[in-house]
Parts: C-alpha cells; structure tokens; sequence
C-alpha cells in the first residue's frame, strides 16, 4: 500500500506542476493580448511624448533669456525697474474724468496687512478702485483737497506710496519708480486742480 500510494504522488505532483504551468501561460498569453491592443496609442504616446520634450527645452530657453534680459535691465537701471511702463501720463483735464488709471497693489487695513492688487483710478477728485473691471467703485479718498501723498521708503516693498487723509491712509504699491512718481504727481495734480475749481466752497466747509 505504501508503493501505491508513493507511486500515486509521483503522477499527482506532477499534474498539479502541469496545471500550474498552463495557469501561468494562460496569464501572461492574456497579458500579452491586452498590451498588444495598446501597443497603436502607447506609439502614439510616444511621439508626443518626444514633442513635449521638445516644446519643454524650447521654452526653458526662451525663459532663461527672459530671466536673462530682466536682469539686465534691473542690473542696469535698478530704480527704475519696470514690467510695464506704457500708462505713464496723467490728465487733470481729461473729458471722461479720469485722470490717471492702472493697477497698483493696496495694502489691506486689517491685522494681517496683506497686499491685493486693484484697478486703481483718480476721477472727479476721488481716489477710487475696482476689484474687477465691471464691479462697483469702492472710494478710497472721498475729496483728495483733504489729502497729502508721500513716498514711502522704510518699507519691506519698493515703489510704495502713501495717500493720507484726516481719518485714515492708504498705502499703495506700483510697478515701477515711473509709474510710483506718475502716480503721486497726478495726485497732486488732481488736488491742486480741485482747489482752482471750487476753493470757496472747500474753506466754508
């Protein structure tokens, strides 16, 4: 009985190694068909692949030249760094109002003093500004006859300036010593030009 049942293993071990084996090949066969009927889109993955690298190279070296001539020109003219300096003019006798208009930065009057940037714009002797472009002016200054306008240089931020009237001030932020000058100049502007218009008016009240 003990041959028997020696003899009857021998087979049995081995069929079950055979139905392994099949299991195994039955596996990777079906493996096989499935990544074959991704092999088209993994190719064209591919070559995508190969144009993103190539758009990546190309635009890391168009900005190393960007950072390249930024530096140059802070290098070159460190106070008078800019982004943008196309809105540089003011009007007092503009016929829409508006004097002088562009976004600045503001810092806000709570505890954490953070900066937003704004749509700022001098009209009809206001400081005002807009969060977005078709949203409701919010005033800053009702009547800039009241005010003065100082830069700020003891400041963590440069090109600041500071708009105070008799019950608050707004600090302000531009994009460049040009635009930070423009700016202070159209305001002075602006409350000299609302002197002439009504001075009477402003020394009664």
């Amino acid at each position: 009985q003990i041959n028997v049942l020696q003899a009857k293993k021998k087979f049995e071990i081995l069929d079950a190694m055979l139905s392994f084996m099949h299991a195994q090949f039955t596996f990777f066969q079906q493996g096989y068909s499935l990544l074959h009927e991704l092999d088209p889109y993994m190719k064209k993955l591919a070559t995508e692949l190969d144009q993103l690298v190539i758009d990546s190279a190309v635009e890391k070296r168009e900005m190393e030249h960007k950072h390249a001539l930024i530096q140059q020109r802070s290098f070159s003219s460190p106070q008078d760094f800019s982004y943008d300096d196309s809105k540089v003019e003011f009007n007092v006798d503009a016929p829409n109002g508006v004097v002088m208009e562009g976004y600045l930065f503001k810092r806000a009057s709570n505890a954490f003093k953070t900066w937003n940037r704004r749509w700022f714009s001098i009209q009809n002797s206001q400081l005002v500004y807009q969060k977005k472009l078709k949203d409701v002016l919010t005033v800053v200054v009702e009547d800039l006859r009241l005010c003065t306008v100082k830069p700020c240089e003891d400041i963590e931020r440069r090109f600041c300036f500071e708009v105070v009237s008799p019950t608050k001030s707004c600090m302000l932020q531009a994009d460049s010593e040009k635009l930070r000058q423009a700016w202070i100049q159209a305001v002075q502007a602006s409350i000299a030009s609302a002197y002439r218009e009504s001075p009477d008016c402003f020394y009664i009240e």
